[in-house]
């Protein structure tokens, strides 16, 4: 009997010594939003080790409604609620991440094409039907545009980038356009020129398929898919491509509101700036409480310091100016 009742308490020390102390219980956070921002967002989430986080590239209207209704944990858009939005009762914008939104096309025998808003505007309403339309060509002059169909590809549902380069086209002489982020109200069109695609992979997606196409997107998707962007008339007269650089230069002259927003003047002059530009903000709770809200502080500080910084440039978008990325550490830093 003392044999066995050894052994039975020397199997159960060997038991409590393999497991040893209990492992961390890791959060599961649900996010979405911003297909803009998604490249960057889903790389910094698989390479964070802490939690899992999970985000859906579904647009920013999508991730503000899911994050005023409790669908997701945090959310994601490149604009913030409107003044007559319902709000969450508690949360904070933290900015993330920036970058250009690239006008992609494909357009036979064209590999180099410049726009202004102007002609850009007109085109994305329907204004000019044809790629050698005069005022195109006039661009363009050592182009060989050819005599073919515009085909324009837009935005469906609610979208940030949408917004974001409708307010573009208004600030720099484009006509019919307003400030929202449903393409159909943005082009002021109840059928809008073109054909519609979900998200900012869809777009990139569509124009790469289809011949003599014109869309806008961010410019990590469009060159994953290697498509050509057009450059882009400035203020300043300057023809600039998207380039995290040119982004940059545009985002770091732009004032940062008390809530963290970014007060973009897409008129503003800015040397080599690429004005089709813009910031995606993280929306995140501030009474969460418990280990869910830590959770999600410390993920979006990580993307703030570390990832973004460190991959962003890598995959064409541009990390925070200093003053925007102290704003949004004091930002994050109420995040709960």
């Amino acid at each position: 009997m003392r044999r066995n009742a050894i052994a039975t308490v020397t199997a159960l020390v060997a038991t409590v010594a393999l497991v040893g102390p209990a492992a961390y219980a890791a959060e599961n956070i649900t996010a979405g939003g911003s297909s803009f921002a998604a490249n960057i967002i889903q790389t910094c989430a698989a390479s964070y080790t802490a939690d899992k986080i999970t985000y859906a590239s579904v647009g920013s209207g999508t991730g503000r409604n899911n994050f005023l209704n409790g669908t997701y944990d945090f959310g994601a858009s490149d604009v913030a609620y409107a003044a007559t939005d319902k709000q969450p009762d508690s949360f904070t914008y933290v900015p993330l991440i920036g970058g250009p939104i690239a006008v992609v096309f494909k357009v036979d025998g064209v590999t180099s094409l410049n726009l202004s808003a102007k002609v850009l505007g007109g085109i994305f309403n329907g204004r000019y039907t044809k790629w050698n339309d005069a005022e195109i060509a006039a661009l363009n002059p050592k182009a060989a545009l050819p005599n073919k169909d515009i085909n324009v590809v837009y935005r469906s549902g609610s979208s940030g980038t949408t917004q974001n380069f409708a307010r573009f086209l208004m600030g720099n002489g484009a006509s019919g356009y307003k400030d929202n982020g449903t393409w159909a109200t943005a082009s002021a069109q109840s059928t809008p020129t073109g054909v519609s695609a979900a998200n900012a992979q869809a777009v990139v997606t569509t124009v790469s398929t289809t011949a003599n196409s014109i869309g806008y997107a961010d410019l990590s998707d469009a060159a994953s898919k290697g498509l050509s962007f057009a450059a882009l008339r400035n203020p300043l007269g300057e023809f600039v491509k998207p380039s995290v650089a040119a982004a940059s230069k545009f985002l770091a002259v732009q004032p940062v509101k008390a809530n963290g927003i970014l007060d973009i003047d897409y008129k503003k002059s800015v040397k080599g700036g690429y004005n089709a530009s813009l910031v995606t903000y993280a929306l995140a709770p501030t009474a969460q409480g418990g280990a869910k809200g830590t959770a999600i502080r410390k993920f979006l500080t990580y993307v703030i310091n570390s990832c973004a910084p460190a991959k962003g440039p890598a995959m064409n978008y541009a990390p925070l100016a200093a003053a925007l990325k102290a704003k949004a550490l004091k930002l994050v830093a109420t995040v709960k």
